[in-house]
């Protein structure tokens, strides 16, 4: 599916910068009108009141100009030719950066995108948006760890039978501005980054309009967990803002359907009061000496949190992270990986060494051959995980905030939430996940709460457990998965490839 063209677009840049425009009808002279007397004067001051009224009509009239149109933003798409994309006659694939509000060629802000169509009819399939973690991952690393055609080992790119995208199209953002290929001003916040979200994707289905139409699912993991809802919210906001005539010029309705989310960090309360839990009680991350160090922390950890949500400065939000990210972490785990309990890294936490594949995404996304077939430019470095974008997020205190919140209105406009979660993850443990879930006050909540967890015999990872409430694969979804660490897609690809299936399509995981 070829993004739409237009005259206006650039063959050399991609783009062209267009500044909409009012030029005001002049008004001339009709001979015939030429009288002399009084009668000219007469006429000239209604030929005045009639030009005024015209004038006034033309301004009140005249609609806003739209940012949201061809040739009004920059745009700069390219198809790769990766065989891993094309395996067997399937997914074709575009890449290229869009620009967002504020962007100019002086001053850039543009977000890079890779977009794989689906494989049947991609013109109807659903989209679903998939983001990075961090603050600061590439959103790049999702689609190439198990969810597209396109996987990544030390040799480069390859093919994955496991792709999300044999139904579904798949749009891997870079998010926010200053991750993986994306360039240019960037935020500190969530929720600004939202907005810049909501921004590309007006734009994104200005390129592609025929998907505009179909469902809108939001994918995460990690950070995604604070991404996800304030992402969902924008656009729910938005689409409500425009059902009421009072959206942004141009802007359309996102048919905003579910979020998906694995391995999240959302409620910091919750995260922090079970995180020693999982790893000193349930996992013996930590020797008991340490254990008994920490637990110490813990209560004023979750009183400077919950100091932060009541009084929200940043200054508050920050002594909080800094108590309770920082210091909670500060315990050596003897080489036991945090993101995956089962394995062992005498260097940890080097992500490069515990986890060679990250090394493989930079060296890959970095390789010039690869820049060129993806259109990124020669001077635009890969970024896999940015220290600058980190650190700006947790300077704004943006990891305190109380991002659960949002799923409640999320969930009574009928958008559907799915939680997937690794067992063996002592990053974002299941305990803190499971007790935020059971105490978010949803339409769902005391179904949840009276609900068991049943076994979903799925012929790929035995004791995968699933609580759901709702029809089909329900509107409020926590799944458990033996077997698998934080990065959950690469653990177990065939498994979440089938919790995506049931999930997109609405279909029961319990026969």
């Amino acid at each position: 599916m070829e993004p739409v063209k237009s005259s206006l677009i650039s063959p050399c840049t991609g783009a062209k910068y267009t500044t909409p425009g009012a030029i005001l009808p002049t008004v001339q002279e009709d001979p015939a009108t030429r009288r002399k007397g009084s009668s000219k004067h007469v006429f000239a001051v209604l030929l005045l009141s009639l030009i005024g009224s015209l004038v006034l009509f033309s301004t009140i009239s005249k609609p806003e100009s739209s940012s949201y149109s061809l040739g009004s933003f920059f745009a700069s798409v390219a198809t790769p030719n990766f065989t891993c994309s094309a395996h067997n006659g399937g997914s074709t694939s575009h890449s290229g950066h869009i620009g967002l509000k504020g962007d100019t060629p002086k001053n850039p802000k543009r977000s890079f995108f890779w977009y794989f169509e689906a494989e049947q009819t991609p013109e109807n399939a659903p989209v679903i948006l998939t983001i990075g973690g961090g603050p600061g991952t590439s959103g790049l690393m999702s689609p190439v760890s198990g969810q597209s055609p396109c996987g990544i080992s030390e040799k480069g790119i390859i093919f994955n039978g496991n792709r999300w995208t044999e139904h579904f199209n798949l749009l891997a953002l870079d998010h926010p501005i200053g991750v993986g290929y994306s360039y240019g001003t960037t935020v500190n916040n969530s929720r600004d980054a939202a907005v810049d979200v909501y921004d590309f994707l007006q734009k994104f289905f200005v390129l592609y309009p025929n998907l505009r139409k179909n469902k809108f699912i939001i994918s995460g993991g990690s950070y995604g967990g604070v991404y996800g809802p304030n992402i969902a919210t924008v656009i729910n906001l938005k689409n409500k803002a425009i059902a009421e005539g009072k959206g942004e010029p141009g802007a359309k309705h996102i048919n905003l359907e579910s979020i998906m989310l694995s391995n999240p960090y959302s409620d910091p309360i919750s995260h922090f009061r079970w995180t020693l839990h999982y790893r000193c009680v349930l996992h013996q991350v930590h020797n008991s000496t340490t254990c008994q160090e920490l637990y110490t922390i813990l209560p004023e950890c979750l009183e400077s949190t919950q100091l932060a949500f009541e009084i929200p400065t940043v200054e508050n939000r920050v002594a909080a992270a800094n108590l309770c990210k920082v210091r909670l972490n500060a315990g050596s785990t003897h080489g036991t990986v945090m993101e995956d309990t089962r394995k062992k890294c005498a260097t940890y936490p080097d992500m490069g060494d515990c986890f060679p594949y990250f090394t493989w995404i930079s060296d890959t996304f970095n390789n010039a051959t690869i820049k060129r077939e993806l259109g990124v430019p020669d001077e635009i470095k890969y970024v896999t995980l940015s220290d600058e974008v980190f650190e700006a997020f947790h300077s704004a205190g943006d990891q305190v905030q109380p991002h659960h919140l949002m799923f409640p209105p999320l969930l009574r406009d009928g958008i559907r939430l799915l939680h997937y979660i690794g067992a063996e993850d002592g990053n974002c443990a299941w305990p803190g996940t499971f007790s935020s879930l059971k105490l978010l006050r949803t339409p769902f909540q005391q179904d949840f709460l009276n609900t068991e967890d049943l076994i979903w015999e799925n012929g790929i990872v035995p004791n995968t457990t699933v609580r759901s409430v709702g029809k089909g694969a329900g509107n409020f979804t926590y799944i458990l998965i033996p077997e698998a660490g934080h990065f959950v897609v690469r653990d177990q690809p065939a498994l979440v490839k089938s919790i995506v299936e049931h999930w997109v399509q609405n279909e029961s995981f319990i026969s």
